[in-house]
């Protein structure tokens, strides 16, 4: 059994401010439906935590408080925290009224 190391977390400037915030969302990996916790967002990305070990490159489908299904490529993870790039940014608009609280 070998030990998987984590993949680094980028170090570059982030695209766009990244806010905290913990939010229970669903994603989805090809077929399966899983339950997770958002612990930041930007428009451009999230760090997700979830139950199940995503993968660097794999790509998931991401359910936002009262927005359609959003595509995410999966760029780093740390055992079951991964950070996601969202394939089309979210209008500044719609990541406020998400970290106001006003999208449900």
């Amino acid at each position: 059994m070998s030990a998987e190391l984590p993949e680094q977390r980028p170090q570059q400037e982030r695209q766009s401010e990244r806010r905290p915030l913990m939010v229970r969302v669903q994603y989805r990996r090809t077929i399966v439906r899983l339950a997770a916790q958002i612990l930041d967002l930007s428009c451009h990305g999230l760090r997700l935590a979830g139950m199940e070990r995503l993968r660097v490159g794999e790509c998931v489908w991401i359910t936002l408080p009262g927005l359609p299904p959003r595509q995410a490529k999966v760029v780093w993870v740390d055992r079951f925290e991964a950070g996601c790039a969202f394939i089309e940014p979210l209008h500044e608009a719609v990541f406020d009224a998400i970290v106001a609280g006003h999208m449900h």
